[in-house]
């Protein structure tokens, strides 16, 4: 029989470990499940839970071997039978991990979870169209399992339906406003269209909401820094232009002031750009990022240098050095362009 004392003692470290892994320290929950083991070594609770911790861990061997030792003895624990699944997927053997999560469905036709999970594992094994299928039954079953809400958005992702797959990152949003890897992909998929300024607002966002997506979200925070100041090399391309004709009719002797307006109006256009993107972008965010992204300092400083020329052409005026100046700036902003392309 077991003592009151061990049952308190067990509760204590099963609380304790959960605690623990859902504050991402692992090696803790399994020190403090290790323990507990070496006095009720059976016990399907704490054999699941240990799995858990190793399987966060990445270690696989450990987490099957625990994860079977649990359902020897509890066999209908649908949450051990997943950790299990996941386990020995990360062992290789995805053949065995996918007819775990089928039969699971299978044996739980109403259970939106089980639909989930093995929708999940289709989608990791590429199977796409059927993990849609799957992950739509886990919905209706559940319209607002926001798991499900957000694996769909990652399957019509993969099957290039970008659109819904952004409307299923929002409706994630909609239920729950907080959840950064929603945010993340939401931005993700803007930055495929081309929406820039909400991409990097929603990429900082998600930074803010899981520093855990720090890193990711930096990747991309340059890649999108990295497009903007290629729209920038465009309008500092045509500035080039706008600069090498004016030193032309300069040289010719004939009046600068039209070409003057041109190089106003296209440095004006560079300026709010850049001020745009300055100000959603924190200093610490630019520096964290150009030191990933070497390039960035470059793209940078061709645009600030830009905006000096033009300001000089306009307030000042062009003289025949225009002519070499404007051609230079048109070539290294080509280059620029190419670069990214």
């Amino acid at each position: 029989m077991t003592s009151g004392a061990e049952t308190d003692g067990k509760a204590d470290a099963v609380n304790i470990a959960r605690a623990y892994i859902d504050t991402g320290n692992y090696e803790r929950a399994r020190d403090v499940l290790g323990q507990q083991l070496s006095q009720a070594p059976n016990d399907p609770v704490l054999l699941a839970l240990y799995a858990d911790a190793e399987l966060r861990l990445e270690n696989y061997p450990s987490a099957a071997n625990s994860a079977r030792a649990a359902l020897s003895i509890a066999p209908s624990d649908a949450a051990t039978m997943r950790i299990y699944a996941l386990a020995i997927d990360g062992l290789g053997r995805s053949a065995e991990a996918l007819e775990l999560a089928w039969r699971s469905a299978i044996d739980n036709p109403n259970d939106p979870v089980a639909h989930w999970f093995y929708a999940r594992l289709l989608h990791d094994a590429r199977e796409f169209v059927s993990a849609l299928i799957v992950v739509d039954e886990a919905l209706r079953l559940r319209p607002s399992f926001t798991t499900a809400l957000f694996l769909r958005g990652l399957i019509l992702k993969r099957l290039g339906r970008i659109e819904e797959s952004t409307a299923a990152y929002q409706r994630v949003l909609e239920l729950d406003p907080d959840n950064a890897e929603a945010l993340h992909n939401l931005a993700v998929n803007r930055l495929g269209r081309g929406k820039l300024s909400r991409a990097l607002e929603g990429l900082l966002g998600a930074a803010r909401l899981d520093p855990m997506l720090g890193d990711l979200a930096r990747v991309n925070i340059g890649l999108v820094l990295s497009k903007m100041l290629s729209r920038a090399a465009i309008v500092a391309l045509v500035l080039g232009v706008a600069t090498l004709v004016a030193g032309v009719v300069r040289a010719e002797g004939e009046s600068t002031a039209p070409q003057r307006v041109v190089v106003g109006l296209v440095t004006a256009a560079l300026i709010v750009a850049l001020w745009r993107m300055r100000r959603v972008v924190p200093r610490q965010v630019l520096k964290a990022t150009a030191r990933r992204r070497p390039s960035l300092v470059i793209r940078v400083v061709h645009a600030v240098g830009s905006v000096g020329l033009g300001l000089w052409v306009t307030a000042i005026g062009p003289g025949v050095w225009s002519i070499s100046t404007g051609l230079g700036l048109v070539v290294f902003s080509l280059f620029l362009i190419k670069v990214d392309a």
